[in-house]
């Protein structure tokens, strides 16, 4: 009985030393310059309002972040999907003119490749790397991923 009683209390306190581990650790990648850009919200989005309008689930909704307009690329409806490629190339425009180009990353161990190459954003046209999926992207993951890099990369060579 007292062994049972020792094993759940030591169960416990690893328990919350992995929790509060894991939270220090989402506190400090919720504080990064990626984890930043990846939700920073454009409120001057205007690409596709005529589109949205018909759409009542999209009446309070802020779409005006790379995750979010991400999102609207799973939409069967190519409406949608329009409005979220045009948003996401607005997105990406804006960055690079606030001099913070983005480019998006996936795959194995991308988070810990965007942590490095974060590190020192001044060495290749101060890019900023965001980890948009480790190991499987999905459809509408590639094609945010696709549409955003382009464009930075467009500007970037227009430079």
């Amino acid at each position: 009985m007292l062994k049972q009683c020792l094993s759940i209390i030591v169960f416990f306190f690893s328990v919350l030393v992995e929790s509060q581990n894991i939270a220090d650790l989402k506190e400090i990648e919720e504080n990064s310059i990626s984890a930043q850009l990846y939700t920073k919200c454009f409120d001057n989005l205007n690409q596709g309002l005529d589109i949205l309008e018909k759409y009542p689930a999209f009446k309070d909704a802020k779409l005006c972040s790379i995750a979010y307009c991400m999102m609207l690329l799973y939409y069967k409806d190519e409406e949608i999907k329009f409005v979220a490629e045009q948003r996401l190339r607005g997105i990406a425009t804006q960055l690079f003119q606030e001099g913070n180009p983005v480019y998006l990353i996936s795959g194995m161990d991308s988070y810990l490749e965007a942590q490095e190459k974060n590190k020192n954003i001044e060495d290749d046209n101060h890019i900023v790397y965001i980890s948009i999926a480790d190991c499987l992207t999905l459809s509408f993951e590639a094609r945010a991923q696709e549409i955003v890099n382009k464009q930075t990369m467009q500007l970037i060579s227009r430079k």
